[in-house]
C-alpha cells in the first residue's frame, strides 16, 4: 500500500539539492578565480620579460657604444680592445652577430650606405636592381629631384605640386631636402614594396662619399653590376682577405673624392633582445669623433 513520504525525507532531498547547487557555484567561482591567477600570472611574466628584454637592449647598445669607442677601424670593421688584452672583431657591413644570449647586434658603416642627400644616382641605381625596371627607376629619380627643388618646373618624369593636388593627395612636395630616409614612400607613385626592400641599404647621415669595402652584397650588386665580380669581394671579406688594393684591382675603381675605402665613424648599430616571447629592439646613429672632450655623439635614436 502506498504511503506519503515523511517530511524529513523531502527535507533531506532539499538539502541534497542545495548542497550540490553550493557546490556547483563553489566550482565555478573556483574555475574563475583559476582562469583569473592564470592570466594574472601570464601577464605578470609577459611584463616582466618585456621590462628584461627593454633593460637588455638598452645595456647591449651602452656596450656597443663602449666597443666603438674602444676600437681602431679596419677596411670594413672594428678591431675592439678588450680590458684582458684581447682583441674581438665586429664587421661593419651588417653581418649580425651575437653578443649575448639573446642578444645580437648588427653594426653598419653609413658611408657604405646609400643616401638620398649625397648621392641619389647610387639610390636610383639600388632602385634598378631591385626593382628590374630601368624606367620605374628613372620615374622616381625625376620625382625625387622635383620633390626636393624649390621651383614648379616639372622634370620629364616628375612630379610637381599640380600632379600632387589632380592625383588626390593631400600633401605636395616638400621642395626642400628630405628630413628622413622614410619620406621616399610620399613620393607620388613611389612602389612601398621597393621601399622596404631597399630601406636597410639606406642612410640618412652620410659622408657624402661611398665606402665599397662596407656594403651590403645588395648594394654591391646594384653599383658593380657583375654578379662574379661580387661573389669574389664577398668571399675575400668573409675571409678578411679584402684590401684596398685588392678591391681596387677587382673592380678598376679609382681613388676619388667621393670613394672611400675606410670607415667613416658614422656607426649604425641595430640591437635585439629577445626574453621569453618579448622582443625589444634599439636603433643608433653613433658618431665616433677623435676628440677629448667629446669622443661621440648619439645622431639619431630610434626604439
Amino acid at each position: 500500500m502506498y504511503s506519503k513520504p515523511h517530511a524529513s525525507d523531502n527535507e533531506r532531498g532539499y538539502a541534497l539539492l542545495t548542497v550540490m547547487v553550493i557546490s556547483l557555484i563553489i566550482v565555478v567561482v573556483t574555475m574563475s578565480i583559476t582562469s583569473t591567477v592564470r592570466e594574472d600570472v601570464r601577464v605578470a611574466i609577459e611584463l616582466n620579460d618585456r621590462n628584461m628584454a627593454s633593460l637588455a637592449s638598452y645595456s647591449a647598445m651602452n656596450e656597443a657604444i663602449y666597443n666603438i669607442l674602444m676600437s681602431t677601424f679596419t677596411p670594413y670593421g672594428m678591431s675592439i680592445y678588450k680590458s684582458d688584452g684581447s682583441i674581438e672583431k665586429w664587421n661593419l657591413y651588417g653581418k649580425p652577430l651575437e653578443l649575448k644570449n639573446g642578444i645580437t647586434v648588427r653594426a653598419r658603416d653609413m658611408g657604405g650606405m646609400l643616401s638620398p642627400l649625397f648621392d641619389p644616382k647610387g639610390l636610383r641605381e639600388l632602385i634598378e636592381h631591385t626593382s628590374k625596371d630601368s624606367e620605374k627607376s628613372g620615374r622616381f629619380s625625376d620625382r625625387l629631384s622635383d620633390w626636393q627643388d624649390r621651383d614648379d618646373m616639372k622634370r620629364l618624369n616628375g612630379a610637381e605640386s599640380y600632379d600632387y593636388r589632380t592625383a588626390g593627395f593631400s600633401y605636395s612636395p616638400r621642395n626642400f631636402f628630405l628630413q628622413v630616409p622614410e619620406e621616399l614612400k610620399l613620393i607620388k607613385d613611389f612602389d612601398p614594396s621597393i621601399y622596404q626592400s631597399i630601406e636597410e641599404d639606406l642612410a640618412y647621415w652620410s659622408g657624402g662619399s661611398r665606402n665599397y669595402l662596407t656594403m651590403s652584397e645588395q648594394t654591391l650588386r646594384a653599383l658593380l653590376k657583375n654578379d662574379p665580380l661580387v661573389d669574389t669581394v664577398i668571399r675575400l671579406r668573409e675571409n678578411e682577405e679584402l684590401t684596398e688594393r685588392i678591391f681596387r684591382d677587382l673592380t678598376g675603381i679609382p681613388l676619388a673624392e667621393a670613394t672611400s675605402f675606410a670607415p667613416s665613424g658614422l656607426i649604425k648599430i641595430e640591437i635585439t633582445a629577445e626574453v621569453g616571447k618579448a622582443v625589444d629592439r634599439i636603433e643608433a646613429v653613433i658618431a665616433k669623433r677623435q676628440t677629448s672632450k667629446k669622443p661621440f655623439f648619439v645622431a639619431e635614436w630610434r626604439r
